[in-house]
């Protein structure tokens, strides 16, 4: 059970009167006397060393345990706290033909962030270009602006980034990285199960989910899925294709996002499993509500929250039945209210293997 301590003020009273009615056969100490100084002195140092017992109360459990506490419990398991990761993306400068563009050029975006390429290049050749600051801020959509900090002869000052910049993440959260240990002490590795293999790919930097088939798709061939943070601009999905690590000889190796997550978990599996890394596939499903009360932007909003918490919690790639009224609950808590009508999904929602439902565009309200 938590420590339980008094507050300060209440330590400060209880001080006062056992002063009071232990030796000034109850005289309330005036304010500024000596009796009054040492009551709040005492009472002060008492509430320190209560706030330092509950300091030790938290950082002594490991289900409460916070930052390098939290670290230290993780790290007897071999759980790691996901340091934070630079996005990274391609681009291709435009201008005059062959004109050069040396390493650690700086670009920089609209919102401020930076970007250095990786190498020197030409016009016209696609080069690789990583954030300077690690975090999920550095991640852009495709299409976004980036202009060069110095001119470059030959070279136009803007470029446009056509597949985005991805796979920045932040440092994991005390939350995130708790879940993780958790699972660690309660499972009993045998470095080939489920579970294993699931606390692997959660362990990569940028990983958030993680699902696998109960048995193998034939033989000695393993099918995982995996998730990205789903803020990023891709909503999580990875990019790339589907297959397996560099060092794979047996299948063909998968590129992007997937390779990487192949390349992390290779030196770490079977020894004779084939491992494919896939991204799900987006699956749209139209959202339509008519009739709502209190029909506001505030409360449009929220519903559309609801609805993608709904689906992103209950999704899975191996093929799930998300009911109508699972998403009827979470809109009525949403909306506070039971006044509306679902009018699509019609019925109960159901993805097959490999698919994760998504709202289609944006809920339809009428």
């Amino acid at each position: 059970m938590p420590y339980i301590r008094e507050s300060y003020q209440t330590k400060r009273q209880n001080t006062i009167d056992a002063i009071q009615y232990g030796l000034l056969n109850g005289q309330v100490p005036l304010a500024n006397s000596p009796t009054r100084v040492i009551a709040e002195v005492l009472a002060s140092t008492g509430n320190a060393q209560d706030l330092f017992l509950d300091g030790i109360s938290i950082q002594f459990n490991p289900l409460t345990a916070t930052g390098s506490d939290l670290d230290n419990w993780s790290a007897l398991k071999g759980v790691y706290r996901k340091p934070a990761t630079a996005a990274t993306g391609t681009v291709v400068f435009t201008g005059t033909t062959g004109a050069s563009i040396p390493a650690n050029t700086v670009l920089i975006s609209t919102d401020g962030q930076t970007y250095t390429t990786s190498q020197s290049t030409t016009v016209g050749n696609n080069v690789t270009i990583t954030a300077t600051s690690p975090g999920s801020a550095g991640n852009q959509q495709a299409n976004t602006l980036l202009t060069l900090q110095a001119p470059i002869a030959g070279v136009d000052a803007q470029i446009e980034i056509s597949n985005g910049v991805t796979q920045g993440t932040d440092l994991e959260s005390d939350d995130a990285l708790r879940i993780r240990m958790i699972q660690a002490y309660q499972l009993q590795s045998t470095g080939s199960s489920k579970p294993d293999h699931i606390k692997q790919v959660l362990a990569i930097p940028g990983v958030t989910m993680a699902w696998m088939p109960d048995t193998p798709t034939a033989g000695n061939e393993v099918v995982i899925w995996f998730m990205l943070d789903r803020s990023n601009p891709t909503m999580g999905y990875p990019q790339g294709t589907n297959g397996t690590a560099t060092k794979e000889r047996r299948s063909e190796n998968a590129t992007g996002d997937q390779l990487t997550i192949a390349n992390a978990l290779f030196d770490q599996k079977p020894y004779t499993e084939i491992q494919k890394i896939c991204s799900p596939i987006s699956t749209p499903i139209a959202f339509e509500i008519s009739g709502l009360v209190q029909d506001t932007a505030t409360t449009r909003a929220a519903i559309s929250t609801a609805i993608r918490d709904v689906l992103h919690t209950q999704g899975d790639p191996n093929g799930v039945t998300i009911t109508l009224a699972s998403i009827d609950t979470a809109i009525s808590k949403a909306a506070g209210t039971t006044s509306f009508t679902l009018i699509s999904p019609s019925s109960d929602i159901v993805t097959t293997t490999g698919q994760l439902p998504e709202i289609d565009g944006s809920v339809i309200f009428s």
